[in-house]
């Protein structure tokens, strides 16, 4: 429960997330965008659609993201980092845009689900986690003897939790 409260505490107060994407080809891109979640844990953010990382998800849905608390002073940074993989996908149905819209806009009506369809520049994206960890030791803490710094955290704990 601890790891999870932790990860709670970063939800909270980060408001970017870094997106890593990958060609068919394995080129890698990573992309820091404004980002939110929702209670079951999905993630949201709006690119344009013609961005290398949105071409990227296009291709290749499998996507690895990170948030953290970029106050930490280096060796302290143990479970101040957010990492999740998951599979993204853009958003072509009116409802689930109108969520993300919710949760990225607040109430600023000045945005309709059709301004992210079809001739659009812009598209809403929504990742959905697959694993969640957390780094478990800083770095001052490591040893010959250290097997893994990274912890796994419980989704469905976390999900409670939210």
């Amino acid at each position: 429960m601890e790891l999870e409260s932790r990860a709670k505490e970063l939800l909270g107060v980060s408001e970017y997330i870094n997106i890593a994407t990958a060609s068919l080809d394995g080129e890698p891109w990573n992309t820091p965008v404004t980002g939110v979640h929702d209670p079951l844990l999905n993630f949201y953010w709006s690119s344009w659609k013609a961005a290398h990382h949105s071409k990227n998800i296009q291709e290749n849905p499998r996507v690895f993201l990170t948030l953290y608390d970029s106050t930490r002073k280096r060796g302290d940074n143990h479970r101040r980092c957010l990492y999740i993989q998951a599979e993204a996908m853009e958003l072509d149905n009116s409802d689930e845009i109108l969520l993300a819209m919710s949760l990225l806009y607040g109430a600023s009506g000045d945005r309709k689900p059709t301004d992210f369809l079809g001739e659009a520049q812009r598209r809403m994206y929504k990742a959905v986690p697959k694993s969640l960890w957390l780094n478990d030791v800083s770095e001052r803490e490591l040893t010959r003897e250290t097997v893994k710094m990274r912890v796994e955290v419980s989704i469905n704990t976390l999900k409670k939790l939210l």
